[in-house]
């Protein structure tokens, strides 16, 4: 199944966002055509997780509710501005984390020495772009962090 990593710097962020009930990019991945044009394929009713850079960990499922807002830039939720908006519906919360060295042995599409990172597209170049979980994979997570 398809499920969309979102990355942060930090937890701080992800906070905000859970709060708020929005996610977006940073502006300089806005401006990539490529990206853009991920994101106008973006649909409503998509999976996802954010991933968090410090510490490096796996926290929140949630549900897309609206598609990204194209020309929309954001300034009030976190203290830089970030573009492509969605809405968002919290599946878990912040409080609750896996950290990237336990995905191995909680994740059964990890077991047998396949790295995190091959499963959990993280990069800034794949934003909107679809990991592939197991729908076991996705039990797991949205279990552990809601």
């Amino acid at each position: 199944m398809d499920v969309f990593v979102f990355t942060s710097e930090n937890l701080a962020n992800i906070w905000a966002g859970v709060g708020a009930c929005t996610w977006a990019v940073s502006q300089g991945q806005a401006a990539n055509s490529s990206i853009r044009g991920k994101a106008r394929l973006f649909a409503v009713g998509s999976l996802g997780i954010f991933y968090c850079v410090k510490p490096k960990c796996i926290t929140t499922p949630f549900m897309v509710t609206s598609k990204p807002r194209l020309d929309e830039v954001v300034s009030h939720i976190w203290r830089d501005k970030w573009a492509l908006p969605f809405s968002i519906v919290p599946l878990g919360t912040p409080h609750k984390r896996i950290s990237v060295s336990a995905l191995a042995s909680r994740l059964p599409s990890l077991r047998g020495g396949r790295a995190w990172s091959s499963l959990l597209n993280v990069s800034p170049i794949t934003v909107f772009a679809a990991s592939k979980l197991t729908r076991e994979d996705w039990a797991v997570l949205v279990d552990e962090l809601h």
